[in-house]
């Protein structure tokens, strides 16, 4: 069974940390928009995933629109602690060459 989608927000100063977990897919674009309206004044957002999160391809276009919403204010965007999948899935696509990717959540604060 598919564990839903869940994203929830905290803060550490500056940066916005998106916590992920479940499936991500394009029924995840609401709780994604709401933490990014949490979050519209930070500088720098962190995309940080359960290691048992998935992305479905439509997820994956969640992420680009944020990559968008993120460049047109400014912001940085980082990622954090993906799984091996989809960390290729990332590399495949070439979001990797739009935003760096952490293996943890430490070595990401430590980059901003």
């Amino acid at each position: 069974m598919r564990s839903k989608p869940q994203i929830t927000v905290r803060h550490i100063g500056e940066i916005s940390i998106f916590d992920i977990t479940g499936y991500f897919t394009e029924d995840s674009a609401e709780g994604m928009n709401a933490a990014y309206n949490q979050s519209i004044d930070s500088a720098k957002i962190l995309l940080h995933f359960d290691q048992q999160s998935f992305i479905t391809s439509s997820g994956f276009g969640v992420i680009v629109k944020l990559i968008w919403k993120t460049r047109s204010k400014g912001q940085i965007l980082r990622v954090a602690h993906p799984s091996d999948q989809i960390r290729q899935t990332f590399d495949v696509i070439g979001l990797s060459q739009s935003m760096k990717i952490f293996a943890s959540e430490e070595t990401a604060l430590a980059d901003f």
